[in-house]
């Protein structure tokens, strides 16, 4: 940097550091040895650098429970007025997709909690993964925010250009405003990604390039210092953060490291502007069908290689993050699910009744990263699915109350009213509009839903897994390199075209095979998948039916759901046609029951499948495996570390095709395979009088 150049260029630097609720502890102390702990020393060695830092709630309460020492040189930084702390959604929510009562009781949360631990109530907010929609200044208006970091891009979308986003903008919505700052996408892959020298000829070069404003603005996520592949090296043992940290010392002349807040304060802004519905511009691929990522990221690669291509590119915008609701069928529902819970909590506390601990439990439910998926693994992690679960289902248990045992309505907002049977200790979600199928079943004196499940969808990055390969040298940004975890990834790629729920109807032909249904490569001789139901409620249950073709002729399938107990119930199956005594000269159709379930412990070692003794043979036991067995009555699936169980009978024997659903997908560690359930499918053959029968399903202890 030549010291020639006239002051005064201001440097903001704002670090978010964040964990995903239901995360695993070692996950959160490595992360924390890794990058967040070493990042906050070096900082403290550099007292002239300022930082605005961001922890989520989840991770704040873990450090505040096992990091003492953490908390303590933080209270320090911040009185010294080297750190400003950052509020935001305490569970770190997508604030635009859910109630507007949430979004101000998160910020508030959180707000309360910096002010409790620090002595200081935070002016600024960290918006959840820069997902902003153009009626948020009220709700943060009303939250007491006064500004809020997103990206460039959200600018430039809007029309500015690059050199005019040298300070920050004030934008409204009814008349409340607030100030925003666009954070500089060349700084976000410049640190900490390449060599110091290139981002001081990037700062040093920034009064020629600015029109307006005077301001190197930099907001990304803390993990890319140390947590990252291959950042821990480049980061902390190569020494580019203390010579990051020296270099801007070395340039105190002309320019001026300062927090959000005090830049804000300092300077007057640029002008007006208002936002579009957007966030990063990865994002904007992400969630996009598969087909149309591909596009829209191999559009992109292109236009960086074009001389022009800034001319284009500012104009180019993905999709909108509510579009993961209509990419992600599980995510839908566990949206709206929560939505659901989220009005429980609201008539509660309407009618007086305490809703403290349930909208505890409601907050760590509205946690982003299980409702989506990147190149971070989100929705694709069981374990932060059935995190989102677990609180919802502790939030209605919270508020108590008397439950109405058989009840219908549209829950996932489909135009289609869904089944649900609440027994003392269990729930039951059923879809007469897909197929009469069981889409989510609780088990409530363990907070779990064993239909947590996950289809396998086609990915607009899964044609890159043929060319991934193990990367070495130097740390590059997630969005720049392929790993793959595993050899061998490529035949797991199957795909699903629908979700993976329970009581799917099928009609197979004899050469139906294991590994054909394992494909989806098998042929479906009935017209029951997926399709629509007739349902008539009892008092005990739903009765479902549809008549349709199977096999060349008419067939009718009914089935009736009947709570049976506290915890368990039964699924009684009748199968009529008369044109199926025709099909048994040329080989015998048969009647097939899909279930996919998931246990809280997936596939490891403390989950198996028990059976009879007489029935057991020399089969392999665990979840992961695959097999067929005949003359079944029945299987259990066992987890002995969270305690849970389910036993399925059956009252007809019946064969037995089970294996293990894993889906490929990327995250910042590579391409990786992770098991989303178990597929069992009870197969009956059909006598030309049909099929009579019952499953009776009990869920509870191991």
């Amino acid at each position: 940097m030549s010291a020639s150049i006239k002051p005064m260029t201001y440097f903001a630097f704002c670090i978010h550091n964040h964990q995903p609720v239901g995360n695993f502890p070692s996950v959160l102390e490595e992360a924390y040895e890794k990058s967040y702990w070493p990042f906050l020393k070096a900082l403290a060695r550099h007292p002239a650098i300022k930082l605005t830092l961001h922890n989520s709630g989840f991770l704040l309460d873990w450090i505040a429970a096992c990091r003492q020492e953490y908390v303590e040189l933080l209270t320090s930084m911040v009185k010294s007025g080297q750190v400003e702390i950052m509020g935001g959604g305490y569970y770190e929510p997508i604030l635009s997709v859910i109630p507007e009562a949430d979004r101000i009781g998160q910020i508030r949360l959180m707000s309360d909690k910096i002010e409790a631990a620090f002595g200081v109530r935070p002016a600024g907010a960290w918006l959840a993964e820069r997902v902003w929609e153009p009626f948020l200044p009220s709700t943060l208006k009303a939250a007491g925010v006064e500004y809020l970091l997103v990206d460039d891009f959200h600018f430039i979308k809007s029309g500015l250009s690059r050199p005019d986003l040298g300070g920050y903008y004030v934008t409204e919505d009814q008349g409340n405003a607030i100030k925003v700052l666009p954070g500089s996408e060349a700084l976000r892959y410049l640190i900490p990604f390449k060599p110091v020298a290139e981002l001081k000829t990037h700062l040093s070069g920034l009064k020629g390039f600015l029109r307006r404003g005077n301001a190197a603005i930099y907001g990304d996520d803390g993990e890319k210092f140390g947590v990252w592949p291959g950042t821990e090296k480049w980061v902390f043992t190569d020494g580019w953060l203390e010579a990051f940290f020296s270099e801007i010392e070395a340039n105190l002349a002309w320019l001026k490291p300062v927090t959000l807040g005090g830049y804000v304060k300092a300077e007057e802004p640029l002008g007006r502007v208002y936002l579009p519905t957007t966030s990063y511009m990865e994002m904007g691929g992400w969630a996009l069908p598969p087909e149309a990522a591909r596009a829209y990221g191999e559009l992109a690669d292109d236009i960086k290689k074009w001389n022009d291509g800034g001319r284009v590119s500012r104009f180019m915008q993905g999709g909108a993050w509510r579009n993961f609701l209509a990419k992600y069928p599980e995510s839908n529902w566990m949206h709206k699910r929560m939505l659901g819970v989220s009005r429980m909590v609201e008539e509660a506390g309407r009618a007086g009744r305490d809703t403290g601990e349930a909208t505890h439990y409601l907050y760590k439910a509205q946690s982003n990263d299980a409702y989506w998926h990147g190149v971070f693994g989100g929705l694709y992690l069981p374990h932060l699915r059935t995190s989102v679960y677990e609180n919802l289902l502790k939030a209605e248990g919270c508020l108590g109350g008397k439950r109405a045992v058989v009840s219908a309505g549209d829950i996932d907002a489909d135009g289609h009213d869904e089944v649900r049977l609440s027994p003392a200790e269990a729930n039951l979600f059923i879809s007469p509009r897909n197929g009469g199928s069981l889409v989510e079943l609780d088990y409530l004196p363990k907070a779990v839903n064993l239909g947590n499940t996950l289809a396998r969808w086609r990915e607009g990055y899964h044609h890159k897994l043929a060319e991934g390969s193990p990367h070495g040298g130097d740390a590059k940004s997630i969005h720049d390199v392929v790993l793959v975890k595993e050899a061998g990834l490529e035949r797991y790629l199957k795909f699903d075209a629908r979700r993976r729920v329970s009581f799917v109807d099928h009609f197979l032909g004899p050469d139906a095979t294991p590994g054909a249904f394992f494909a989806n490569a098998h042929v479906e001789h009935g017209g029951f998948v997926e399709a629509a139901y007739e349902a008539m409620l009892t008092e005990a249950g739903v009765i479902l039916s549809r008549d349709a073709e199977a096999g060349g002729g008419q067939t009718r399938v009914a089935k009736e759901y009947r709570l049976t107990g506290d915890a368990s119930f039964s699924v009684a199956y009748s199968v009529s046609s008369a044109f199926i005594g025709a099909l048994r000269g040329n080989g015998q159709l048969r009647f097939g029951v899909e279930m996919n379930l998931l246990l809280p412990c997936c596939d490891g070692p403390a989950c198996y499948y028990e059976f009879a003794a007489e029935e057991k043979k020399d089969v392999p036991i665990g979840l992961g495996g695959s097999g067929e067995l005949s003359g079944v009555s029945g299987v259990r699936l066992v987890d002995t570390y969270t305690g849970v169980a389910l036993s399925i009978e059956v009252d007809a024997p019946c064969t037995l095709w089970r294996f293990p659903v894993y889906t490929v997908s990327l995250s910042e560690a590579g391409f990786e395979k992770i098991y989303q359930g178990s597929c069992l499918v009870f197969l009956f053959a059909l006598a030309p009088e049909g099929l009579e029968a019952a499953f009776n399903i009990k869920a509870g202890g191991a």
